[in-house]
């Protein structure tokens, strides 16, 4: 069971919201929902939802308001929400969404705001910030428990004191939220299996502020969907509960070809991929390029065992050996912050990227075009493709055992624009760039990684392949009124 830390206020609506929590029905009601008020929340309202939170509301005009609203991205700085209600816990999460819904406003849900397309902000919409609610309880059977806002890093640094650890992404900064709703690809996810696998059970908040405590034997439709749906959909996670796993050190490897070799690498990395490549072993593919030439390499990690064998078989699979090679030995934690990239993984940025999931390979002519159009960047900043490899221990569950649908896939492939200029004229250019990238690609592309969302896919059932309509069923089940409505939400 889950319990606050003693550190933490528990208020006298926490207490009197427990019970009631238990004789909570099955689905959504229209009943539930507050009678909506035909004109906007004025200035008594948003004092009245003030008064009920334990933790803050902040509107515009307070100076903290302008700090609040940012997102990892700077260019997000401009949109202005109707309000940010910083909540402290789940009574806070509720009562936001109920004066969401009473009041018409967009509920925006935000744990480490890293989306992609600044799904977690916008103009107008009451922001849902869960960034301060960062409980993490680590139990006797080796199971943790968290609260939405918690960042990896910091799960990390709990989990390495014990010895353990849950396959997630690297950047420190993301919030394991929405990393785990929208499935979880790491550098630990060969050996441990997604984020989302590792899940056990979460407590989420409805669009009508009632809670579900969901499990494979509670509410199992919904648990099923939160794991791969994506965030912004069904309600908001106020906690999360996990497995985790043995934290073993690591060899790290990175080698490197010049651009000449760039399509016997692309070719190479799939061969070794696809041929055998054991589970405790990781191994990424970029093509780098600022414009002209395109510059292959491949990073990877062998847990607990040496790198010098699969360093033979992936260099064998090329046929050519590498024109640099760096190999160390890392703890668990030094490796983890290796791949966060120290301070740098900390620092706000502005980036345009996009993806596509590989269910095909990529040889002959459709390789050579994928090189091309990494090559074709002609703006500021640098590009890359980066492919995170599939398979190992992230394959065995079938396609339709959680809502993450692309577990037989070859890879995912991020284009990612690191821009040098926000100017209209360069974010034109990546958008122009990212769709050269997916024309390469061509059919060999079965769909798209949800936490990579991008403003140029046409509908959001790209995301969820064959799942898409049982995510539809379930979220009409749960959201019936479609409160969380976005442009990225379901049902797209």
């Amino acid at each position: 069971m889950f319990t606050e830390s003693a550190g933490n206020k528990l208020s006298r609506r926490t207490l009197l919201g427990a019970g009631a929590a238990a004789a909570l029905a099955v689905g959504a009601s229209a009943s539930n929902l507050p009678t909506a008020v035909a004109a906007g929340p004025k200035s008594a309202d948003w004092a009245a939802l003030a008064k009920q939170l334990d933790g803050r509301l902040l509107r515009p005009g307070q100076d903290a308001y302008y700090s609040a609203l940012k997102t990892f991205d700077p260019r997000r700085d401009v949109q202005r929400p109707a309000g940010i209600v910083q909540a402290a816990g789940a009574g806070d999460v509720a009562d936001a969404l109920r004066f969401a819904v009473k009041f018409d406003l967009k509920p925006r849900p935000r744990s480490g705001g890293h989306s992609y397309v600044g799904a977690s902000t916008g103009n107008g919409v009451l922001v849902v910030d869960c960034s301060r609610m960062t409980n993490i309880h680590y139990h006797s059977d080796k199971t943790v428990t968290i609260s939405p806002g918690v960042r990896l890093g910091d799960l990390h640094d709990v989990l390495d004191r014990h010895g353990r650890t849950i396959p997630t992404g690297t950047c420190p900064t993301v919030g394991a939220a929405g990393l785990t709703l929208g499935g979880g690809i790491g550098v630990e996810d060969r050996l441990y299996g997604l984020t989302c696998d590792a899940l056990t059970g979460a407590t989420v908040i409805g669009p009508d502020g009632r809670t579900y405590q969901c499990s494979k034997d509670e509410h199992s439709d919904l648990f099923w969907a939160l794991r791969g749906g994506g965030g912004g959909n069904f309600g908001v996670v106020t906690r999360l509960s996990y497995r985790s796993y043995p934290a073993l050190p690591g060899e790290i490897f990175r080698l490197s070809w010049p651009s000449d070799d760039a399509h016997r690498v692309l070719t190479g990395w799939q061969h070794r991929l696809l041929g055998g490549m054991p589970k405790h072993a990781w191994a990424n593919l970029h093509l780098d390029s600022s414009g002209g030439s395109v510059h292959p390499s491949i990073t990877g990690v062998c847990w607990d065992s040496s790198a010098t064998a699969e360093i033979k078989q992936l260099t064998s699979a090329i046929g050519r050996s590498p024109s640099g090679k760096q190999i160390w030995h890392e703890s668990h934690a030094g490796a983890m912050s290796w791949f966060a990239g120290g301070s740098a993984g900390r620092k706000r940025q502005s980036w345009s990227a996009g993806s596509d999931i590989v269910g095909h390979k990529l040889y002959g002519s459709r390789a050579d075009a994928i090189i091309r159009a990494v090559g074709s960047w002609n703006g500021s900043g640098s590009v890359a493709a980066i492919f995170d490899p599939f398979g190992g221990a992230m394959s065995p569950p079938s396609a339709s055992a959680t809502a993450f649908r692309w577990r037989d896939a070859i890879a995912d492939v991020q284009w990612y624009v690191g821009l040098g200029s926000t100017s209209r004229a360069n974010l034109d250019r990546a958008a122009a760039w990212l769709k050269r990238c997916h024309s390469a690609i061509g059919s060999a592309s079965i769909g798209a990684y949800v936490n990579y969302l991008e403003p140029g896919r046409t509908h959001v059932s790209d995301y969820y392949g064959g799942n898409y309509q049982r995510l539809v069923a379930i979220n009409k089940k749960y959201d019936p009124h479609n409160v969380f409505d976005s442009r990225y939400s379901l049902p797209g």
